[in-house]
């Protein structure tokens, strides 16, 4: 039982529904230090931009941030509104969230004052800059960001400042407010792993995953909490040998006195007695002995209220006086309540934006029966008729491999893998996809896909290159 959870620790576009305009007008925070120069804008309506962080929402709020200024600037995320959002709560990736940081700190016009961070609105004003932003791949900002020709912080630094960001909200934001409650809930756990020790990228090769013998990059816990005691039920376990699913490690029903878990962060450490923000919400970064194995890396957990999902992100930083292999690791896991499990629905008709090379084009597509349909080319928007989307384009995305549940819903595990797919049938790609929830039904996100090459290194570590990123937006 130890051995399982172990994990729980250490791991430790459309706004289609308005909310109703006559709702309360909160103030919430965008916090990487306070961020002036943002611009936002609500499903209610409400747009702006931040100043020392603050922006304005109102319950059941989609909220959208970009770098420029206004929604036809560089979209940093789509999210469910809250009082406080950072970096760590923008993305599902660990490596994204600490480039984040890195892009504003390194957009910071007072770069003397981290105690703020000032957007340099000029440049964020210039359109050959903008087309250069559009194109960057957070998730590999070094090899990405060279076309904006400016100098980007290191990774180190983020970290410090994300680092001292948490302290500032621990200072600001603390609250005995008991914002979810999850006794008596039955949660689904899931992990996946992005990198593994080595720095090696863990892929799912979509041709493999009816093979019996096939282990994902990704696995699952699920649990309940009562007063008296942790249940654990049977699931597939989330132990990974590499990339790839330990099988060995499967879970069977096991329960445990709660006393056992005494001093467990997330949200079994505030089950019993309910969670206030700051329970649910940090970062820091570990470097230290753990019984003769040294840790160090990044550790951010982020909950939202509206979707009631809990994410955690682990992220190695690599070799110090300590550590001598790559220490490249990085997962995420997704925790949510288990009676009300979310899926994704698909079908239906997507705006997909491109970047890629110099150039921003639009499509409209229908996704119906397990294919995809593109609809004319000469609109400014999509048509809702779904008799004009008649060009079957089901092989160029044939990396929406999620398109043939028969659910026609996806899990949000599927939408945040990287894969291996093949192109007319044996050109092997490589696709990462990610979708971040938003909104009560968690269908108000944004879809990224990610066509990449990768690429082995001297050292052994694997890096992926993006080519080209899409938008996916719900209409």
């Amino acid at each position: 039982m130890k051995t399982i959870l172990k994990s729980l620790l250490s791991s430790g576009l459309l706004f289609s529904i308005s909310t109703p305009t006559f709702a309360e007008i909160k103030t919430g925070y965008f916090i990487d230090s306070p961020v002036t120069g943002l611009y936002y804008q609500t499903s209610s309506q409400l747009s702006g931009t931040t100043n020392k962080g603050a922006f304005e929402y109102r319950s059941g709020d989609v909220v959208r941030f970009f770098l420029g200024n206004d929604d036809s600037g560089y979209l940093l995320s789509t999210l469910s509104g809250q009082e406080v959002v950072t970096p760590t709560l923008a993305t599902t990736t660990p490596s994204k969230s600490i480039n984040l940081t890195r892009l504003l700190l390194s957009l910071d016009s007072t770069p003397n004052n981290r105690e703020e961070i000032t957007l340099a609105s000029k440049m964020l004003s210039d359109v050959s800059f903008q087309q250069q932003l559009k194109k960057i791949d957070l998730n590999i900002l070094d090899h990405s960001a060279a076309a904006l020709n400016m100098e980007l912080v290191s990774v180190k630094e983020a970290v410090q400042h994300l680092n001292q960001s948490q302290k500032y909200i621990e200072q600001n934001f603390t609250s005995d407010n008991i914002i979810y409650r999850p006794l008596n809930k039955r949660f689904e756990h899931t992990t996946i792993k992005k990198k593994d020790w080595q720095g090696r990228v863990c892929v799912y090769d979509i041709k493999y995953q009816h093979h019996p013998k096939f282990r994902p990059s990704f696995g699952n816990i699920e649990y309940e909490v009562s007063l008296s005691h942790l249940t654990q039920y049977p699931s597939s376990g989330d132990y990974f040998n590499g990339c790839r699913l330990n099988p060995s490690n499967s879970v069977e029903k096991i329960k445990e006195p709660i006393s056992e878990f005494d001093g467990f962060g997330g949200l079994i450490g505030c089950s019993t007695t309910g969670c206030t923000r700051n329970d649910l919400n940090g970062f820091s970064l570990d470097n230290y002995n753990d019984a003769g194995d040294w840790k160090y890396r990044t550790i951010a957990m982020n909950f939202d209220p509206e979707t009631e999902l809990f994410m955690e992100k682990a992220q190695g930083l690599g070799p110090n006086e300590h550590i001598k292999h790559q220490n490249r690791s990085e997962k995420i896991t997704f925790t949510y309540p288990k009676e009300k499990e979310k899926h994704i629905p698909f079908e239906g008709i997507w705006r997909q934006t491109q970047y890629q090379d110099n150039t921003i084009h639009t499509t409209c597509l229908l996704i119906k029966d397990g294919s995809v349909f593109k609809g004319p080319n000469e609109t400014r928007s999509c048509s809702l008729k779904r008799d004009d989307y008649q060009l079957d384009v089901s092989k160029e995305y044939a990396d929406m491999w999620w398109i043939k549940n028969k659910t026609k819903s996806a899990r949000l595990v599927q939408m945040n893998l990287l894969i291996r797919w093949y192109l007319n049938g044996n050109q092997a790609q490589h696709t990462s996809w990610e979708y971040l929830p938003a909104g009560k039904n968690w269908h108000q996100g944004i879809l990224y896909r990610y066509r990449q090459t990768l690429q082995v290194q001297p050292d052994g570590t694997e890096e992926l290159h993006t080519f080209s990123i899409s938008e996916f937006s719900k209409i």
